[in-house]
C-alpha cells in the first residue's frame, strides 16, 4: 500500500513542472548506478500556531511564550495512546528522523535565515528531552533533473548570471539533481555553493556530525534559484526506491524512529503533486499506517486567515494547512514573524509526547 501510493504520486510528479524564475523537474529517478556513492531580516509581526487539541498542547503551552494555539482549528485529536497491554509503550528511544522540507524560490530568503537561526535551540531542546538524542536530518531535493542556475552551465572560472562564489566546474553525484535525495550540494544565489561535509558518508546528518549547527546551514542554505514543491519533495523522500540500499538516501528512514517532517514555504504550495489527503497519507503510511509516529510543522503565509500576519486575502484552499489538518499531530505557523523559535518550542513538546507512545513497527 505505501509503495503504491507513494509510487502514484511520483508519477504525479513527472507531469508537473514549475514555471517562472525558478527551473522545471521532470526525472524521478531515486537509485544511484553501482559504483557511485549515495551517500535579510525575517519578517516582524507577532507569532501565532494553529495545532492539533491534544494532550501534549499543554506541555507546549509551557514551553514558549511566544506562540498560542488557534481555537477552532478543525485538526483532529490525537485519540488515545496506542493500547501497550501491561506494559508502557517502548517509545522511540530517542530516534527522530526528521526532513526539513524547505522552498528555494526567488522570494524565500529571509524564511531561510530564520529557519537556520532557529535550529539551534530546537536541536538543544530535543536533546535535553532525549537521553541520547538519536537523530538522522535531512533537507530534500525539490525537483528532478536541474542543478544550480542553468545558465551557469558549463562555466569555467566565474558565472555572469550568478553569485560570485558560484561553484563553476563542480563535479556532481548522480543523487545531486534526484528528487527527494538529501541535498549536499546546492548551488545559485544564497546557495552554499560547496559541497557539504557530512559525516559517513551519507545525504543526511546524523548524530555522529561534528559541529551539527554548521552541517545544518550548509544543507539547509538551498538557495534562492531553485524550485517550490516542499511537500511533493518531503514524500519523495520516503519512497521504498530512495530509502533502498542502493538508493539516494539509504538508512535515513528508520523502522524504529519517529518522523518529523518541517516544511517551510512562503506561498501555498500549488504546484506539489497531489492532494494535502495524498500527502498526510503518504507520511502516515512511511510509518506503517501508524499517524501517532508522525509530527508535522508547517511554516508558510497565512493570507486565508482574517487575522493574518501577512494580510488577508481571501482565495483558494490552502493547501499547506489542510496538510495541517489532516494530521493529529502537526503545527501550523505563520512565516510573518520575527522568530520561528516558538513554532519549534510546539513541535518539540509533541515530538516529546508522541516518542513516549511511539510503538516501533
Amino acid at each position: 500500500m505505501r509503495r503504491l501510493a507513494l509510487a502514484a504520486l511520483a508519477a504525479l510528479a513527472a507531469c508537473n513542472n514549475d514555471e517562472g524564475p525558478r527551473p522545471g523537474f521532470g526525472s524521478s529517478i531515486t537509485t544511484a548506478p553501482q559504483g557511485t556513492s549515495s551517500s535579510g531580516d525575517a519578517w516582524t509581526s507577532t507569532s501565532t500556531t494553529t495545532s492539533t487539541s491534544s494532550a501534549e498542547d499543554s506541555a507546549a503551552a509551557s514551553s514558549t511564550s511566544n506562540s498560542s494555539n488557534s481555537a477552532g482549528s478543525g485538526i483532529p485529536d490525537g485519540g488515545t495512546p496506542p493500547d501497550g497491554g501491561d506494559k508502557p509503550p517502548p517509545g522511540c528511544m530517542g530516534k527522530v528522523d526528521l526532513v526539513f522540507s524547505i522552498s528555494a524560490s526567488w522570494t524565500m530568503k529571509n524564511q531561510q535565515e530564520a529557519l537556520k537561526a532557529s535550529f539551534p535551540d530546537f536541536v538543544d531542546t530535543l536533546e535535553t528531552q532525549f537521553a541520547g538524542f538519536d537523530y538522522h536530518i535531512l533537507v530534500p531535493m525539490q525537483g528532478s533533473g536541474v542543478w544550480g542556475i542553468p545558465s551557469c552551465k558549463g562555466c569555467v572560472d566565474t558565472c555572469p548570471t550568478g553569485p560570485e562564489d558560484y561553484p563553476c566546474g563542480a563535479v556532481l553525484e548522480p543523487c545531486d539533481t534526484v528528487q527527494g535525495a538529501g541535498i549536499t550540494f546546492s548551488a545559485g544565489w544564497d546557495a552554499s555553493n560547496e559541497r557539504c561535509d557530512l559525516a559517513g558518508g551519507h545525504r543526511y546528518i546524523t548524530s555522529g556530525q561534528p559541529n551539527l549547527p554548521a552541517a545544518f546551514t550548509c544543507v539547509a542554505s538551498v538557495g534562492t534559484s531553485g524550485g517550490s514543491r516542499v511537500a511533493e519533495a518531503a514524500v519523495s523522500t520516503l519512497t521504498d526506491e530512495i530509502n533502498a540500499p542502493a538508493g539516494c538516501n539509504a538508512g535515513f528512514l528508520r523502522n524504529d524512529a519517529l518522523l518529523v517532517v518541517v516544511a517551510i514555504d512562503d506561498v501555498w504550495d500549488e504546484k506539489s503533486a497531489g492532494t494535502p489527503k495524498d500527502w498526510a497519507d503518504a507520511l502516515v503510511e512511511a510509518k506503517g499506517g501508524d499517524a501517532d509516529a508522525v509530527v508535522l510543522l508547517v511554516i508558510a503565509n497565512d493570507i486565508d486567515d482574517p487575522d493574518s500576519l501577512c494580510g488577508y486575502e481571501p482565495g483558494g484552499e490552502h493547501r499547506l494547512r489542510t496538510w495541517t489538518q489532516l494530521l493529529p499531530h502537526s503545527v501550523f505557523g505563520s512565516m510573518c514573524v520575527d522568530s520561528y523559535d516558538g513554532y519549534f518550542a510546539d513541535a518539540a513538546a509533541k515530538i516529546k509526547a508522541q516518542c513516549d507512545v511511539f510503538v516501533p513497527q
